[in-house]
């Protein structure tokens, strides 16, 4: 144990007690403070007791100069929180190693405790860390020293100068976000101090400058960071319109003036269908539907709304009261059959576009009313019937018919139609190669307004007698004579009275007519009698009626 009073006032040693084993080594340090100037501070006789021995004597000498001009001034510049760093270069022109342990003076420098120099090393490089916590101003600057004692009585003195700048970004932060879905971001805000510290949070947009009443940015007003801790910063970010919106976000100690801040940075991407809307029903028959559309600012936003789908009916413009619901009606009339999918979108200056997404079903309707016809073998029937035509641009539909005994035009032109619809007028010909009922199917089919099908339904009855036909004496009648039937027939013509004689051809061609010429040679009285025009697919009777000779 040494006598620490004997070292006093310009020495001290460490450490002061202890014990040591047999063979051990124990080192000393022994630290020289002058308390005045003496270029001889010389203590004698210094003890250390051990137990069971002698004292141990000591002799420390040292000299204390005053502090020599400065050698160098060493300028640091660094943002504040970071770290610059500068070497001196040391020499050692003696024939014995020094051991130097410098004085460093300021704060906010750091270097190694002691630095060893081998016997005439040269330039060997002691390095000077400036770490500044507090910003500088220009008119004060961080100060400070560093004085390198050397054993042969002098020393070397550095004079440093630190600038501290404002502080350095802590981190951007770049995210996509979607419309209307909010988001919070956490931002690293750490303590460099060893002590806790109070923030105020202070938030600076820069694109745009001012937030409209559409967008959301904000989180609480102070936060609290242990010491030399890290806490997150929960910054909550809301918008309803597409866009990119920058911010600075500082964290102020409101004490000492220091702050940190991150850059944020939000794309607002356009957000997917809000909801889908399923909608289903016969081809030209309508049904609504409506959306629920939700405006949360304070004031009414009017939407301009765009749908491609040509089936769906929406008004183009459509306001929603300040901070309330309102629901827009649509309307599905399909034209054709099938399954399609499509978008409403809403768009408004104030909330961006609101996308939905449409799933539409179109059934096959049922047929229209059916149209009736009831004629006579081998007469025709005209009936005019009408279908609502809903396509809005001209269109063409084309005619098609499944049984042969009905005759419609190839094909029709429609005009545009009215919001509503417009008739198109339809003529469909009976004609029976039979007798009994005749069923078919008239279909009308447009790439712009679709199918219809409407149900024909004649009756052919047997041909009714014709005539009289009155044929003067030595004269000759014509008689309009038509084969109905889909093939050539072979046809017979009979008259029972002699005094009349008939010409025809005896084979027809399908649908083809002929004139049939009938004679009387006449006599004195009036002749009656009657021609049958005969087939295996029915028989025609026409009455005749001579007339008698005027001489």
């Amino acid at each position: 144990m040494w006598d620490m009073e004997s070292f006093q006032p310009d020495f001290a040693i460490s450490p002061t007690k202890g014990y040591i084993s047999p063979g051990m080594d124990v080192p000393f340090v022994v630290t020289f403070r002058p308390s005045k100037l003496s270029q001889a501070v010389q203590y004698e006789g210094l003890r250390c007791f051990i137990q069971g021995s002698e004292p141990l004597l000591l002799t420390l000498a040292g000299s204390c100069v005053e502090v020599p001009d400065t050698k160098e001034t060493l300028t640091f510049t660094c943002n504040v929180r970071e770290r610059q760093s500068q070497t001196i270069l040391l020499s050692n022109p003696s024939s014995e190693a020094w051991t130097l342990q410098p004085i460093l003076e300021g704060k906010y420098w750091k270097g190694p405790e002691f630095i060893h120099l081998e016997a005439r090393q040269k330039e060997k490089a002691y390095q000077v860390t400036y770490r500044p916590l507090t910003m500088s101003s220009e008119n004060k600057k961080h100060q400070g020293s560093i004085f390198f004692p050397l054993p042969d009585g002098t020393g070397l003195h550095y004079h440093l100068e630190g600038t501290a700048e404002a502080p350095r970004c802590s981190g951007a932060i770049s995210r996509q976000v979607p419309c209307r879905i909010s988001h919070t971001e956490l931002i690293p805000v750490s303590n460099w101090l060893h002590r806790p510290q109070r923030f105020l949070v202070v938030i600076d947009m820069l694109k745009p400058e001012n937030l409209e009443s559409s967008s959301v940015l904000q989180g609480c007003s102070y936060i609290d960071v242990p010491s030399s801790a890290k806490e997150d910063y929960q910054l909550t970010f809301l918008s309803y319109k597409e866009g990119v919106f920058s911010a600075k976000v500082s964290f102020l100690n409101e004490t000492t003036g220091e702050y940190l801040f991150h850059m944020v940075t939000f794309k607002v991407m356009a957000s997917g269908p809000i909801s889908t809307v399923k909608m289903s029903t016969a081809v030209r028959q309508r049904v609504s539907s409506t959306i629920k559309v939700d405006n949360p600012l304070p004031v009414p936003v009017t939407f301009d709304i765009n749908c491609e789908v040509p089936d769906i009916s929406v008004p183009q413009d459509f306001t929603v009261p300040a901070q309330s619901k309102a629901n827009l009606a649509l309307e599905y009339q399909p034209l054709k059959t099938g399954e399609s999918t499509g978008h409403l979108v809403l768009q408004s200056s104030d909330l961006g576009s609101l996308s939905y997404k449409l799933q539409l079903k179109a059934t096959s309707s049922r047929p229209e009313k059916p149209v009736y016809f009831r004629t006579t073998l081998g007469s025709r029937q005209t009936v005019t019937t009408k279908i609502r035509n809903f396509a809005q641009e001209k269109t063409e539909y084309l005619l098609q018919t499944d049984c042969a005994d009905f005759q419609t035009a190839k094909s029709i032109s429609a005009a545009p139609a009215s919001s509503g619809g417009s008739d198109l007028n339809v003529e469909v010909t009976f004609e029976p190669c039979h007798l009994g009922e005749a069923k078919a199917t008239l279909q009308l089919s447009s790439a712009l307004g679709g199918q219809y099908c409407i149900p024909l339904i004649g009756l052919a009855l047997p041909p009714e007698p014709q005539g009289p036909f009155l044929i003067p004496a030595g004269g000759t009648t014509s008689i309009s004579f038509r084969n109905v039937f889909p093939k050539s027939t072979a046809f017979q013509y009979t008259v029972k009275h002699p005094a009349f004689a008939v010409r025809a051809p005896g084979m027809l061609r399908a649908k083809s007519s002929t004139t049939i010429t009938v004679s009387f040679t006449g006599g004195r009285a009036p002749v009656t009698s009657r021609l049958v025009v005969s087939c295996p697919g029915g028989s025609w009777i026409y009455h005749l009626r001579g007339l008698p000779s005027t001489r």
